[in-house]
């Protein structure tokens, strides 16, 4: 998930300025952003928590800008990989109902 957390006094992965360790951040898929520079790669909104992002190249992407993308091309089928939702983890199909016992 996207969370607010305060810096590690590290660089932002947004702009690549220091990140002062009392000042709010974000953290996505490994990386650390100035609240403020979390921001879609492609249209420049600015994601909050609770917003719906994948990530492509490490580059936020918001969720209407990833539904153009696989529109127009083929970038799906190379970033299969990289998507995560808004956890940062991953996106995978998970089995519905109760587990079954075997029937050996």
């Amino acid at each position: 998930m996207a969370g607010r957390l305060y810096g590690n006094g590290g660089a932002c992965s947004g702009c690549g300025q220091a990140i002062p360790a009392n000042e709010f951040v974000t953290r996505a898929g490994g990386a650390v952003f100035h609240t403020k520079c979390f921001s879609c790669s492609k249209c420049g909104t600015v994601l909050n928590t609770g917003d719906r992002y994948c990530l492509l190249s490490g580059s936020p992407v918001c969720e209407s800008d990833w539904h153009k993308m696989v529109k127009s091309s083929s970038v799906a089928a190379a970033a299969v990989g990289n998507v995560t939702g808004n956890s940062g983890a991953p996106v995978r199909k998970a089995k519905v109902g109760r587990p079954r016992r075997s029937r050996e």
